[in-house]
């Protein structure tokens, strides 16, 4: 740790990427072979539509597009298409927090209950930052016959937890949609505007939890696992947990900010950092606010390129919860993204100015997108 921070197969044509942004023709065709074999075969073996590759190596920024946004319409995908984040969202979520924080507004501190006044006694020793790096003792989800906030709260008026905060990491759901309505609560504000005010404007980025419809006719259709088309994630109930929406191009500008590129605003880059800390050890990994951190050991990477299908919710058992977060610029810093008809991975390497997102319009294994991905980036 480093420092303290502050505050079905397609064609070959169809699957042939279009790029741009490389830096000269050498750099660009030895890039887009690589991430053209890698994503090709796996749009092969899965059976994908269509997928969006965000690249940038040592601060140079690359994009490739292959297949459709739509298996009715061909419709290709670009720069433009949209997707939905899944999970990702939450570390939009966690910016959003740490933006708070940055401005004295907030504190990681602050119990749930200071926000929520409406929950029962046994939330009183949840805080923030419990909620932020899923140390709250929370189930990863409620009934799925639960569809809003109004609904959600009234569950959870009777929730009885199993495990108490602080003891367990289990990934939850939950946990991150509550700290969504923490932050409408303290600013007044919903969690679509705060995203679009605080994230959006100063990033440049044009989509959120609502697609605008002048936008809609670029939202991907997505697809099941049983290559069924799938309905649309349920951004009423959790949008902070999952509700985000984002074109390639979007993530592309959040990529520059996760990184931490020069022209990142201070707003945004502080804040950033802080999400991208490590507040809480489990096993070999870290909890940041939202991101997970894996540390890399020189000429050891072969571990993190070793990607399996096995999706781990918890409990978990915490080896250690940090009072003084640290910021590691050399870690890989990740997050993956889930919904019934979505995949989506970032991962940043900050010190070597790099980082990649892979965006796919079905719902496929983990390895599918993780292991590529950082194939990729690792290898270059």
């Amino acid at each position: 740790m480093k420092l303290n921070i502050k505050p079905l197969f397609y064609n070959l044509i169809v699957l042939w990427p279009l790029v741009s942004f490389a830096s000269d023709t050498v750099e660009q065709d030895a890039y887009a072979a690589m991430v053209a074999k890698k994503i090709k075969t796996v749009m092969a073996q899965q059976h994908i539509p269509g997928m969006a590759v965000e690249l940038i190596i040592d601060g140079k920024e690359h994009e490739y597009y292959f297949g459709v946004a739509n298996r009715e319409t061909k419709e290709p995908v670009t720069r433009k298409t949209i997707f939905e984040l899944g999970s990702i969202s939450k570390i939009m979520t966690g910016l959003l927090v740490a933006q708070e924080i940055d401005w004295a507004k907030m504190s990681l501190s602050d119990p749930l209950k200071k926000y929520l006044k409406e929950l029962p006694t046994s939330f009183n020793d949840i805080t923030l930052q419990d909620l932020a790096t899923h140390t709250s003792g929370l189930p990863h989800q409620l009934s799925h016959d639960i569809q809003n906030k109004e609904e959600a709260l009234t569950s959870l008026s009777t929730l009885k937890s199993e495990y108490d905060p602080k003891e367990e990491w289990i990934y939850s759901n939950v946990g991150a949609g509550l700290l969504g309505y923490a932050l409408e609560a303290a600013t007044e504000k919903s969690y679509d505007k705060l995203y679009y005010r605080h994230i959006m404007l100063p990033l440049g980025m044009v989509n959120g939890v609502e697609v605008p419809p002048s936008l809609q006719k670029y939202m991907a259709q997505g697809y099941t696992q049983n290559n069924t088309s799938a309905y649309s994630v349920n951004a009423n109930l959790f949008p902070a947990a999952d509700g985000v929406k984002a074109s390639a191009l979007d993530m592309q500008k959040f990529l520059k900010a996760a990184i931490g590129l020069p022209d990142t605003p201070m707003r945004v880059l502080y804040p950033m950092r802080l999400t991208q800390s490590v507040f809480v050890k489990i096993g070999h990994d870290f909890q940041g606010l939202g991101w997970q951190i894996h540390p890399i050991i020189k000429n050891k990477t072969s571990a993190l390129k070793n990607v399996t299908d096995e999706i781990v919710l918890g409990p978990v058992g915490i080896s250690e919860i940090y009072e003084r977060p640290t910021y590691d610029g050399d870690a890989l810093i990740d997050k993956t993204g889930t919904t019934n008809g979505f995949r989506a991975y970032i991962a940043v390497l900050p010190n070597r100015k790099s980082g990649i997102v892979i965006l796919a319009n079905k719902n496929v294994p983990n390895s599918a997108i993780v292991k590529p991905a950082r194939e990729i980036l690792l290898g270059l």
